[in-house]
């Protein structure tokens, strides 16, 4: 083999190299994409009492795991206790009596209704869901704005995150909500699509938000990224609209997003 035929051989074989190790940066990128919003959206369901306690232990622990450091159960640093949701929380009626503390000739007396209006009845009216202000100071912008923005531009949209943040929503969530949506298939009959649609939807909304935002950032380097992230958006798009054409064909697949309620 000639030397010319060699070198050309180990361009390629280069090519080749650089190619995977792409694939599998993108790969890892994805998956931590993952685990990230699945933490965030678990995250928002287990902190809906306030009187949870240790969330922050947890915050701890989902990052050693995304990380993988390996120091996971070290992040686990104290106890961590997790209610429900205040309105299917039931009042407390009082211990039972011990039976040897009991005459028996006379009956264990029922509790009587609490009157309208009684404490018992504000104090779990206080405890329904509401919106929490945001603390003055607190830092809603997670991303690294230009220097120098005018301050009307950073004030409004400073307000738009903490409009979200005050119901403990992210702003990509509020822009791009899964709940009561309207679908244009049936889960039921078609749960591969389904999982593909709850992926796709979930992985890439913080990325379309980000771009519809478009805010100024401060470095060419946050530009480059944020562009990644849109063009690895759109490439899961059409990843999900191929399994649809699959699934259904081209013609079946327009009739059915373009059928009216859609």
């Amino acid at each position: 083999m000639s030397d010319r035929n060699s070198k050309l051989l180990a361009r390629f074989q280069k090519c080749l190299d650089e190619e995977a190790k792409d694939d599998a940066r993108d790969q890892e990128q994805e998956a931590r994409i993952s685990k990230t919003v699945f933490w965030s959206d678990l995250r928002d369901i287990i902190a809906v009492n306030a009187l949870s306690s240790g969330l922050d232990i947890l915050d701890d622990v989902a990052k050693a795991l995304i990380d993988d450091t390996g120091r996971a159960a070290q992040a686990l640093s104290g106890p961590v206790a997790i209610l429900p949701h205040p309105s299917i929380q039931s009042a407390s009626t009082g211990a039972t009596p011990h039976p040897s503390f009991t005459s028996p000739s006379k009956k264990r007396t029922v509790p009587a209704k609490q009157a309208k209006g009684s404490a018992a009845t504000k104090q779990k009216a206080s405890a329904s869901p509401k919106s929490s202000p945001v603390a003055p100071g607190t830092a809603l912008i997670t991303f690294p704005l230009a220097l120098g923005l005018p301050k009307e531009f950073v004030r409004d949209l400073e307000g738009i995150f903490r409009h979200v943040a005050a119901v403990n929503l992210k702003a990509w969530q509020r822009a791009y909500p899964w709940v009561n949506q309207h679908l244009f298939y049936d889960p039921v009959e078609d749960p591969d699509v389904y999982l593909g649609h709850w992926r796709f939807w979930h992985n890439c909304r913080a990325a379309f938000f980000e771009w519809a935002l478009h805010a100024p950032l401060r470095t060419d380097s946050d530009k480059v990224q944020r562009r990644k992230r849109k063009g690895h958006a759109v490439h899961q798009r059409l990843v999900f609209i191929s399994l649809c054409i699959e699934t259904w064909g081209y013609y079946n697949f327009l009739r059915r997003i373009e059928a009216p309620g859609n």
